[in-house]
């Protein structure tokens, strides 16, 4: 019968231990601690008002488009595209979306980069390649001075995508001015 040497089997028992402990380990671990200040985000219930204020601006001005918001990580937390609109719109709104809330600024500044920093420009496309639109229609939704994430519009003319944009996010600032009473 073969035996192993003592102080093979103390390195044995040694790796059985540390490995043991150190699977074993997070499971038996306290979960952390949420912290103390979330993250801002907003809500669907805000979300939808941003939505709805610009299709509204879309209605009026007779056109078709696409909407979305998303939370301060890009995620998004409601879209909508009007009849009619195409289809790839709510793709490229979401990713404006997701750019304003990325980088805290519009779509149409990030847009301005590929001129006065085309290697800034180059790199944000590199960096998320098919999550980002640099071109007008993005803004970030800011609520008390912290970002909340991000809006995008698509499928209406240069220039008005924004409008619609920004349409959404007055009315966005009138619903939350009725939901402070």
């Amino acid at each position: 019968m073969n035996t192993l040497h003592p102080s093979l089997l103390r390195v044995f028992a040694i790796a059985i231990m540390l490995l043991m402990s150190s699977t074993l380990g997070p499971a038996f671990a306290q979960a952390p601690r949420p912290p103390a200040y979330p993250a801002p985000s907003i809500t669907l219930a805000e979300a939808r008002a941003v939505i709805d204020g610009a299709i509204a601006f879309a209605r009026e001005k007779n056109m078709t488009m696409a909407v979305v918001v998303v939370d301060p990580a890009g995620n998004v937390v409601s879209s909508d595209r009007m009849d009619g609109a195409g289809l790839q719109n709510i793709r490229m709104a979401e990713a404006k979306a997701f750019a304003s809330a990325l980088y805290r600024q519009t779509t149409e500044a990030l847009g301005e980069l590929y001129k006065s920093r085309p290697d800034r420009y180059f790199g944000i496309l590199n960096m998320y390649p098919g999550k980002v639109y640099l071109v007008g229609g993005g803004v970030p939704l800011a609520r008390d001075g912290m970002m909340v994430g991000g809006a995008g519009v698509a499928g209406l003319p240069q220039g008005v995508d924004e409008q619609s944009a920004r349409a959404g996010i007055d009315a966005w600032t009138k619903f939350r001015a009725t939901m402070k009473k």
